[in-house]
């Protein structure tokens, strides 16, 4: 079977942004993940439009990611563009299969009434005056949140059973603080994930302005410049990124990418180098 399929030419051909399918061979659902030059074959589009399908029906990419990681934990690679997969309550299914990464009291508690289950989780939220702070709260809160902290944490807790309530609640702590560089980022980054790069860059761009070495804003504005096809700035941006915070790995192998594509293959070469040691 011919096999030639570059990430962004995949990307194309599914109707997917290309950020989606560099992370589906960093997962090492397809593709050989710190090889280069990438290939994708016609397998690999197959498990693409698997993942196409379930992003369509609502499903984050960290929800996603995490019962993916599950299902194929135990699976050869490549075995993604075998699997009947769908999206029911929330979660990845394997459909007429095993489904042990997802007990019955979890799918039960997702489709349940609000007023019968209020689970809680734990998340880091910055505090007013500095420094960070661990809170649990409920992902079907009891009261309305009141500070643009509350609203950070509530959207949070959102994020992968409730998208548009998610990105609802960080506008409502931007409302509330405008310099709340952390939610710019967040809902910067479901923007980006969800098809809409153009309201994703303005995010980062406000986050920047707010703080310009935050790392994660210059990452993520990277991501978006390289869907984007903004070659030059993806790589300035990850550059700097990578300047503040040497750890992020996926910036290192989004570099590798752009150099190899550019020809540069000390610098491709190099940046892979860095991300395997990053991830083993």
């Amino acid at each position: 079977m011919w096999s030639n399929y570059t990430a962004r030419h995949a990307a194309q051909l599914i109707g997917l942004s290309e950020s989606t399918v560099r992370m589906c061979i960093r997962e090492g659902w397809l593709g050989h993940v710190g090889e280069l030059p990438v290939r994708l074959s016609f397998r690999d589009l197959a498990a693409l439009r698997s993942v196409k399908s379930l992003l369509g029906a609502g499903l984050s990419q960290q929800r996603l990611r995490r019962d993916l990681a599950a299902i194929l934990a135990e699976r050869s690679p490549g075995a993604l563009a075998e699997l009947a997969l769908e999206a029911r309550h929330g979660h990845v299914l394997v459909r007429g299969g095993e489904n042990r990464h997802v007990s019955q009291l979890e799918l039960a508690l997702d489709n349940a009434p609000s007023s019968h289950a209020e689970l809680h989780t734990f998340v880091t939220a910055r505090a007013p005056g500095g420094g960070t702070v661990r809170l649990a709260v409920a992902s079907r809160p009891s009261t309305a949140p009141q500070t643009a902290e509350d609203w950070i944490v509530a959207a949070v807790a959102l994020e992968e059973s409730d998208l548009a309530g998610a990105m609802a609640a960080y506008r409502k702590a931007i409302d509330l603080r405008p310099d709340a560089t952390e939610a710019w980022i967040n809902l910067g980054r479901l923007m980006a994930e969800n098809g809409d790069p153009g309201g994703a860059r303005a995010c980062f761009d406000t986050a920047l302005r707010l703080e310009p070495d935050d790392a994660t804003a210059l990452y993520n504005m990277g991501v978006v410049a390289q869907d984007l096809q903004d070659e030059q700035l993806a790589i300035a941006n990850y550059v700097r990124a990578l300047e503040l915070d040497a750890s992020l790995a996926e910036a290192h192998y989004n570099l590798a990418t752009l150099y190899d594509s550019r020809g540069d293959a000390r610098a491709a070469i190099r940046h892979i180098n860095e991300y395997r040691k990053l991830t083993k």
